[in-house]
């Protein structure tokens, strides 16, 4: 970009907001912001994609200007602003690549077909990284369960773990996973002492209650099939 932003807040002068809130103690608002500095002629003016200077003759600040945002954008990739996030987002745009789910109040992939809501869903922290999910810079990933975190951390997180870390529930199809179990235990001799015990459990993904024979890891669900389970 070939500005710098004035603070409302401060009247200090910063290329970007994450400068800013760097280099200070408090945070900026963008949206707050009415001036910017031109970097070829160093005039301060009212905030635009052009310099009005005559001597730069339109110099461009940038190839993408959000005038509600304040946002100014030199890379080479597609950036829109959505008016119920009222927040620039990258994508080509509502209608397009994104659609805004008014209960989740969040833009969402067009090829996310089917998803949960949960209201305003994505007005919280990442489970993983606790980073605020809603002004994230980074992809977020929603979950079968309904919940959100970012892509990279469930990458991360999906290398040790299968459930989700807030509502214990299984993250993907399991189906395969729990075969394995099941061979397992069907190889598997208990102790004779073990053979005729019980354990109760509840079941997180179907959440109903039930028995099965006791084992010291694997307690699967008579209901669903699961063994994302927890003894109680």
């Amino acid at each position: 970009r070939n500005c710098k932003l004035r603070a409302a807040c401060c009247g200090m002068l910063f290329t970007c907001r994450f400068c800013h809130n760097k280099a200070t103690d408090h945070l900026m608002d963008r949206q707050a912001t009415k001036e910017m500095m031109c970097m070829k002629c160093l005039k301060i003016q009212l905030a635009g994609q052009y310099c009005t200077t005559p001597s730069c003759n339109s110099f461009c600040m940038s190839a993408y200007y959000c005038n509600i945002c304040k946002f100014f954008d030199d890379e080479n990739r597609d950036i829109y602003h959505c008016p119920f996030c009222n927040l620039c987002r990258v994508g080509k745009g509502l209608g397009k690549d994104y659609f805004h789910c008014m209960t989740c109040n969040a833009c969402m992939s067009r090829t996310l077909t089917v998803h949960i809501c949960r209201e305003k869903g994505l007005e919280s922290n990442c489970p993983i990284c606790h980073d605020f999910l809603f002004t994230s810079e980074t992809p977020v990933k929603a979950l079968a369960c309904g919940h959100f975190m970012h892509s990279a951390c469930f990458r991360a997180y999906t290398f040790s773990h299968y459930t989700c870390p807030i509502c214990s529930k299984s993250l993907g199809d399991m189906t395969v996973y729990f075969g394995m179990l099941d061979a397992l235990l069907a190889a598997e001799q208990l102790p004779v002492e073990y053979r005729d015990k019980y354990q109760d459990i509840l079941c997180n993904d179907c959440e109903q209650k039930g028995t099965c024979i006791f084992h010291w890891l694997y307690h699967k669900c008579n209901k669903c099939g699961s063994y994302n389970t927890r003894t109680i």
